[in-house]
């Protein structure tokens, strides 16, 4: 039964000092059979006159001399005091793991032998001290204040020692266990939605309505830099209580929505009484006050975070995305976890004190909040961003608690991980690439108002796309000329950010000059004015603006060759918009082709007075070098010159039977109008409607001069022809017939047969 106590081997010291004492007495003619009495003595003394304990009626009677050395006299008292102690530790916890054993799937039974065991031990370790509250005189051994401490530490230690895994974790049973008997004597109450009398009132500064407010203020927020959260002082508690503008904004969260039942609730229901859970409470107040002095207070916080995860994994997190999941929790924390935490937090005499360390430990149990709504959806960010903002409760929730926490690097971490292996990859489209990408730039910009994070998110994403892809310029043109159909590409007229003509022409900077860098605080600015324009962001994505400004002018060019009504209002708007973010006369060759057009127009009116003229027919007459396939340089637009906006490969397109004849007859009534002009047809050009007539459908399809030319091929099913038979007839490039047979496959008019050959699917 020896074991070790103050550093050194309790066997040796106490014997020793037994052995000094004994030959003391010895020599001061003490003849009393037992001069040295042990500690059952002592106590069965001490709690027999509790109140007239007297040196003279004592056992100690013999150990007040001033004379008798310090040491001797504490190893002595040290040794057969942990000696009881550790005696009847052992008989106590023999006994209480047996009816554990018994009771271990009984929760409430479980809580009442815990309580009961933690008295019993708690008694022991009050008993090792009782005989030295016996007023000893000055400069008795048994006086010393240092013994006092000795034997409480030395008591503690042994207790603890002796603590096995059955205690643990019934301890933990007994405090989850009354979290629920708060819960439930709170439900008890209703429909009063009061809670100040949940609270332990030994840290009660405050009552009622008043302290209901003040728990539910935030206090870590508006905090001065270097400061440690965990430990702020008084004054600056003081402050971040009177501070209005930190004042817990989820007052207002309706009850249902945070006050729910959770698993372990359900196995521990009961019909206690009102009195009983307040008695309950009580117990659980008085046995944390008695594990607090022996050193045992459970870490709290591992029990909070297992409270606050199997709330969370109760929650429908579909149908709770319109909510904000940290004002549902930090509801419930304020109003059923904060009296839990005032009752089995230390306490001292001062009421102060106990309500400071109580705020202390406030904002350590919302931490501890924010950090398991983290680790539950940190997993899941990619998707999250994937579907803002239908998730901008979640990012909102992201942005309280990645900047409480100091996780912002973390997040921006995860986040790119993810992105690099689930987006950053060939088979991912640029259009879905770009418009996650916009996405990102959204959501993490209201996680971190700074974009500080979205920097590095920013350059992975663009770094991939400069570097790796080809089709980049085409989604920024797609989405662009599509951004009504894209919520997140919708930009108020305030945000709209205007690149530069350094920007736009790609300046270098000369290597003789003096260059005034950016700094840091500069370069955030900027990012937090343009990331509020997404068509901005959007177009720095290409490899250049120049890149940029080359492929919307021919797309948009396509798109006119296209127009069978020479309407572009659509158009001129959507450029209109998009001439926002440059600086004048950007689009000039956009301007000039929309020009062609409305001249066009006028022209193909005159034209068409002649009744002569096929009514099908439309041209469009284009300025050569503005529009795709013309010539960039600066030259004079000459149309009498040889140059052909057609590749080689296709100026001997086969046209549709008959019109040829057509376009003669269009150019002949042109040359009346413009006498000093002439028209010269480009076949690859423009747009052909076709009207088909089939035995069981009609089919009226806009289509390319190539794909109506291939389709004139075949005049009945009978007619059959490989690809490379068409390539042949039509005299067209490859890809194009290619790109051609498959339209044509897709609207079910031709179709490809084992041989590798295409026919018509029905007369």
């Amino acid at each position: 039964m020896l074991t070790l106590y103050h550093n050194a081997p309790k066997q040796t010291r106490a014997l020793d000092a037994i052995r000094k004492l004994k030959a003391y007495f010895e020599r001061q003619g003490i003849n009393e059979k037992e001069p040295l009495p042990n500690m059952q003595k002592i106590v069965d003394y001490c709690l027999k006159y509790p109140r007239l304990l007297r040196i003279r009626d004592s056992p100690l009677k013999y150990l007040h001399d001033p004379d008798l050395p310090y040491t001797v006299v504490h190893d002595w008292y040290i040794g057969i005091a942990l000696d009881y102690l550790e005696t009847s530790i052992f008989v106590l916890l023999e006994q209480w793991k047996s009816d554990y054993m018994k009771k271990r799937t009984d929760k409430k039974q479980i809580a009442q032998l815990f309580a009961k065991a933690v008295n019993d031990i708690y008694q022991c370790y009050e008993h090792t001290g009782l005989a030295l509250s016996i007023p000893f005189p000055e400069g008795c051994a048994l006086a010393a204040v240092e013994l006092k401490e000795k034997v409480r530490n030395g008591s503690r230690a042994l207790i603890k020692s002796k603590i096995t895994y059955y205690f643990t974790d019934a301890r933990n049973t007994f405090y989850t266990l009354t979290m629920h008997r708060i819960e439930a004597l709170f439900k008890a109450n209703q429909p009063s939605s009061s809670f100040a009398y949940l609270f332990s009132p030994h840290i009660m500064k405050f009552s009622g309505e008043e302290l209901e407010t003040k728990v539910q203020v935030f206090l870590d927020v508006l905090l001065p830099k270097l400061v440690d959260v965990f430990n702020l002082p008084d004054d600056i508690l003081d402050n971040a209580l009177n501070c209005e503008d930190v004042n817990d904004q989820d007052n207002a969260v309706d009850m249902n929505s945070w006050l729910m039942s959770t698993s372990s609730e359900d196995e521990d229901k009961s019909n206690d009484s009102k009195e009983a859970l307040e008695a309950h409470i009580q117990t659980f107040s008085t046995v944390c006050e008695q594990l607090n002095n022996l050193n045992l207070t459970p870490n709290w916080t591992e029990i909070l975070k297992e409270a606050v995860q199997k709330r969370l994994q109760s929650i429908d997190w579909e149908e709770s995305a319109d909510v904000s999941i940290v004002q549902i929790q930090l509801k419930w924390l304020h109003v059923l976890i904060l009296p839990w935490l005032s009752h089995l937090i230390p306490k001292t005499d001062n009421i102060d004190t106990n309500w400071y360390n109580f705020l202390r430990e406030k904002i350590k149990a919302e931490h501890v909040l924010y950090e398991v709504i983290y680790q539950a959806k940190i997993p899941e960010i990619f998707d999250i961003v994937l579907n803002y903002p239908d998730t901008e409760c979640i990012i909102k929730d992201l942005h309280i608690i990645a900047t409480k926490r100091g996780l912002l690097e973390d997040l921006r971490d995860s986040l790119m991980r993810e992105i690099q292996s689930r987006l950053l990859h060939p088979g991912a489209s640029a259009v879905d690439i770009l418009q996650y990408h916009i996405d990102c730039i959204r959501s993490v910009s209201v996680i971190d108002p700074s974009c500080d994070i979205m920097e590095s998110i920013i350059e992975l994403i663009e770094h991939y796309l400069k570097t790796f892809r080809k089709d980049v310029t085409a989604g920024v043109v797609h989405l662009i000329r599509n951004a009504r159909e894209y919520s997140n590409l919708q930009v108020k007229d305030d945000d709209i950010y205007v690149f530069k003509k350094s920007e736009l022409n790609n300046e270098e900077t000369p290597v003789d000059a003096v260059v005034v860098k950016e700094d840091k605080p500069a370069q955030l600015r900027r990012l937090q004015q343009k990331s509020k324009d997404s068509i901005a962001m959007l177009i720095s994505a290409c490899s250049s603006l120049k890149d940029f400004i080359k492929g919307y002018s021919d797309q948009l060019g396509h798109t006119l060759l296209s127009t069978s009504n020479y309407d572009t209002s659509e158009e001129i708007l959507r450029l209109e918009l998009l001439k926002r973010n440059f600086p004048p006369d950007t689009f000039l060759r956009c301007d000039i082709m929309l020009q062609d057009v409305a001249d066009s127009r006028r022209l193909d009116t005159s034209v068409h007075l002649n009744n002569g003229v096929n009514p099908n027919v439309h041209a469009i007459i284009v300025s050569r070098k503005y529009w795709p396939g013309g010539n960039d340089e600066d030259e004079e637009d000459d149309l009498d010159d040889d140059y052909d906006m057609e590749d080689a490969s296709n100026a001997s397109i086969k046209l549709w039977p008959g019109q040829q004849e057509s376009l003669e007859e269009y150019d002949q009534e042109f040359r009346k109008i413009k006498k000093s002009r002439k028209l010269k047809f480009l076949p690859t050009k423009g747009s052909i409607r076709l009207n088909l007539e089939f035995q069981s459908r009609t089919l009226t399809v806009d289509v390319s001069p190539e794909a109506a030319t291939i389709l004139s091929l075949f005049e009945g099913k009978e007619q059959t022809y490989s690809r490379n038979d068409i390539v042949t007839k039509v005299k067209v490039d490859k890809a194009v017939i290619v790109e051609c047979l498959e339209f044509w496959m897709k609207m079910e008019v031709l179709e490809l047969s084992a041989d590798g050959h295409y026919q018509l699917i029905e007369e």
